[in-house]
């Protein structure tokens, strides 16, 4: 496909839906309200946002123009979405992950890429996580880029270019940003909102077609 230029919101959405399809699949495809909360999230994002619903609603359906999610008609009267991240950017499910978390929590080294990666299958090894940052650089619209080491750093960082190549200061900005430790919140609390918010639905969906049915 042609080059990809994700806004912000847009590379958020999609990658926290690549996310949450692979840590809790029992709840994916997703809904609008239960994405919003995924991009939201306070832990193990970099940097931290806001999105309502109508700027969530929005990122997906030009990302659905994109051929990057699509619509699951499967999933009952409340709308719910599925990515197409892999197929559409030809990934393997490692390579894909790499990616999804550069996405998600910014420029990182390849130490920390193994760490973040490993909740989304990523690479498990030092090896794997240079093979996947190597493939995604090498293509004709390279997805990462390296970025030179900042002062006291041992490690360069790897930055995403889904959403363009950054300015000087968008990059000293990025890498200076502290991560959020995922200690800092509640356990589980943003998890286990949006699993409740999930089971809610399902419950919804399947008390409309039981009324539909007995209506018709």
């Amino acid at each position: 496909m042609s080059q990809i230029l994700l806004s912000p919101n847009e590379a958020r959405v999609l990658a926290a839906l690549v996310e949450k399809s692979i840590t809790t699949p029992q709840y994916y495809p997703m809904t609008v309200n239960a994405l919003m909360m995924a991009s939201n999230q306070k832990n193990s994002r970099s940097p931290v946002m806001n999105l309502t619903e109508g700027d969530t609603g929005a990122a997906l359906n030009t990302l659905e123009a994109d051929k990057l999610v699509t619509r699951d008609d499967n999933a009952g009267r409340v709308p719910k979405w599925r990515h197409r991240f892999h197929h559409q950017l030809l990934l393997k499910a490692p390579t894909m992950a790499v990616l999804a978390t550069l996405m998600l929590r910014g420029p990182q080294t390849p130490a920390e890429l193994r760490a973040n990666a490993a909740v989304l299958n990523g690479p498990p090894d030092a090896e794997g996580i240079q093979a996947a940052l190597n493939d995604l650089a090498d293509r004709a619209s390279p997805f990462v880029m390296q970025l030179g080491k900042q002062p006291g750093q041992a490690a360069a960082r790897w930055i995403h270019l889904l959403s363009g190549t950054p300015s000087a200061a968008e990059i000293n900005e990025a890498v200076s940003r502290p991560m959020r430790a995922p200690a800092l919140e509640p356990a589980s609390s943003r998890s286990d909102l949006e699993a409740r918010l999930a089971q809610l639905e399902a419950r919804i969906d399947e008390l409309e077609q039981r009324l539909t049915a007995a209506g018709g």
